[in-house]
């Protein structure tokens, strides 16, 4: 199954749109939106692991870096749930009678973010080598 071109630059639009709507539903229907993110996760997982398969299909030595680059993205993921829940948890317990629980994700998805982007300056950083 190829992903064409024109599919591929309404993927990311689709999976924010998805994870909007798991947030949305966060408040309308509070028991379907965990199915829903547990979803967009699963579905951004395969894709990334589909577009790392394309990547080196048909190179030496493939299925070594395909399974290089397909633990480092489950492992990254692994600490970044970790690290962005620890906070989450850290800083509701200490900011939630004044501020609420907004903090708490707030906090959660800036971790997310720098765990994110520490990873990949590393990660091509180990390329250039």
């Amino acid at each position: 199954m190829m992903i064409g071109i024109e599919m591929k630059k309404y993927l990311q639009i689709i999976l924010i749109a998805f994870l909007a709507v798991a947030l949305l539903s966060l408040v309308f229907y509070p028991t379907i939106s965990p199915v829903l993110g547990i979803i967009s996760l699963l579905f951004t997982l395969a894709l990334s692991t589909y577009d790392i398969y394309t990547k080196h299909a048909g190179t030496k030595h493939a299925r070594p870096k395909i399974l290089k680059e397909v633990g480092v993205m489950v492992l990254t993921l692994v600490v970044i749930i970790f690290l962005g829940g620890l906070a989450a948890m850290l800083t509701n317990f200490y900011v939630s009678l004044s501020f609420g629980a907004v903090v708490g994700l707030i906090s959660a998805l800036g971790v997310s973010l720098v765990i994110g982007y520490v990873v990949k300056k590393e990660w091509e950083g180990d390329r250039s080598c």
